[in-house]
């Protein structure tokens, strides 16, 4: 008779990489459009449950491992504007697509490293795992114009963790919620290091609890009435020359549908003509707004002539009923700026996209001023940068972005672009007004509740109303600081911790 013989300890190590990857494709289906914010946590205590007893090698691994299965899942939709948009083949757009998946793996990569390099002997500290998280997730949306997307803390804004968005902002979210993922992993394994990251997981949701229902803004005016036209174009055939008069014809008809007194904002790049050419039709329909109380915002390429060179830019402007021209300072590289294009203009059709030589604007910009309301303006990618967001909005009393996400068809990007756009509302207290080409179109109040909503691909007038609001939250008094010297103070905490306990073995 032959005995059965348990796993040997190689063989559960060699699980912990597939374990690895599985927690990284678990991640993105808590954000929408799936949603599913347990698995975020589920994926969080899986990674971490991955690095237990790892080598540092094997460590950069696994957290590589991770990271590709969250990003290649995750931003696979980046491929659609490759091939269905940039004429790239698919036999190229998917690798392309993998190694931009590949290079931002390399952050989990670096976070797991150092979990495993400073552990102390009974394995990686919660405390660090979660504070190293957050400065990385910091690091990734400052590095090479930066690319802020995915972060952990966007799954929980239907939760209560959203309260903890008007205190410490997406940062504030993501440590909680990484703290939470942490602690219950180190539970699983009996460990005594759990307690600290679950009582402080415990006290980052009971704030949220306590923080949801409060108002930190007030209303500054009476509800205003705002239309949202969605002229749902066709992304290959917006940007031909044969369309400009019929892209024209559709605003100005969804536009004399809407009743007087209405703040009218057309989306991104609305008319795929730039405004000095399309200038006596744009002035047309801002006095004729302005003329029945209302005001009419769009966005518009622009152009300006600096001594012998050209400069274009992507633009929000104010057209009747107020004043005020925006140029976008956060541009999407190779869709509105492509770098080394010197070399690499030429090589695909990918990198000789339409409107792609944009020059950013300057950071000094002011706000939009329309009917009553001082406004902040966001193009498109913009929003997701939220100190921006939480800086451009500290005299504003509206936020409103404007994008084109038919780039990303029928995938999950739209939605999750939405979802971000959503949180910077409960972080500074304001509403938010989205008018896009072909969705998501929305309006959405303070709270982060979405009022008011246009199907996807539907050409159609949100009508709504909305109220403009002053005041500050802490989270735009102060900015993500305080989050970020918490996030360091738990790495020095648990580096504190692992020194005393050599300290003690030593003696």
């Amino acid at each position: 008779m032959t005995l059965a013989h348990p796993p040997s300890a190689s063989f559960r190590h060699r699980l912990r990489s597939p374990l690895a990857l599985l927690a990284g494709l678990l991640s993105p289906l808590a954000f929408a459009p799936w949603g599913f914010w347990p698995l975020m946590l589920a994926s969080i205590a899986l990674f971490w449950l991955s690095l237990h007893s790892a080598t540092r090698r094997q460590a950069l691994l696994r957290g590589w491992l991770y990271g590709l299965g969250m990003f290649g899942f995750g931003i696979s939709w980046v491929h659609v504007s490759m091939h269905d948009h940039g004429g790239t083949p698919m036999s190229l757009a998917v690798p392309m697509t993998g190694l931009f998946a590949a290079g931002l793996a390399l952050f989990p990569a670096l976070l797991a490293w150092l979990a495993v390099r400073f552990a102390p002997q009974d394995g990686p500290s919660p405390l660090l795992f979660a504070g190293a998280w957050v400065l990385l997730d910091v690091l990734r949306g400052w590095m090479l114009t930066g690319f802020p997307w995915l972060y952990a803390g966007y799954s929980m804004i239907d939760t209560a963790l959203s309260g903890l968005a008007p205190l410490g902002g997406i940062w504030l979210l993501t440590l909680t919620t990484v703290l939470t993922g942490a602690a219950l992993g180190s539970a699983l394994l009996r460990r005594r290091a759990a307690l600290p990251a679950a009582v402080l997981a415990l006290i980052g949701w009971g704030a949220g609890l306590a923080t949801d229902p409060l108002d930190f803004t007030e209303p500054a005016a009476a509800p205003t009435r705002v239309a949202l036209p969605q002229g749902n174009i066709p992304q290959d055939l917006r940007w031909q020359l044969s369309m400009r008069q019929a892209t024209r014809d559709i605003y100005a008809e969804l536009t004399a549908s809407i009743p007087p007194e209405h703040l009218v904002i057309w989306p991104e790049s609305a008319l795929t003509e730039f405004a000095d050419d399309a200038a006596d039709f744009l002035l047309a329909q801002g006095q004729s707004l302005a003329e029945q109380g209302g005001a009419l915002i769009s966005g518009i390429p622009t152009r300006e002539q600096r001594g012998l060179q050209t400069h274009y830019f992507n633009s929000i402007a104010v057209l009747g009923g107020g004043e005020g021209l925006y140029h976008k300072q956060k541009l999407v590289p190779f869709g509105e700026f492509v770098p080394l294009q010197s070399v690499l203009r030429g090589l695909i059709p990918f990198f000789d996209l339409p409107m792609s030589s944009f020059t950013p604007g300057s950071p000094e910009q002011l706000n939009l001023l329309a009917m009553y309301m001082v406004v902040s303006p966001f193009i498109c990618y913009e929003i997701v940068y939220p100190e921006l967001v939480a800086d451009r909005a500290q005299d504003s009393n509206v936020l409103i972005t404007i994008s084109n996400d038919a780039w990303f068809g029928t995938s999950a990007g739209p939605h999750q672009h939405f979802q971000m756009a959503r949180l910077r509302a409960v972080e500074t207290g304001r509403w938010l007004l989205r008018s896009t080409n072909n969705g998501i179109t929305a309006i959405v109040d303070p709270h982060g509740a979405v009022v008011a909503q246009l199907p996807q691909f539907t050409r159609d007038v949100l009508l709504g109303e909305f109220v403009p609001m002053t005041g500050h939250t802490p989270y735009m008094r102060l900015g993500g600081t305080p989050v970020w010297g918490l996030a360091l103070a738990l790495c020095l905490s648990a580096l504190v911790r692992r020194a005393a306990t050599r300290a003690r073995v030593d003696h």
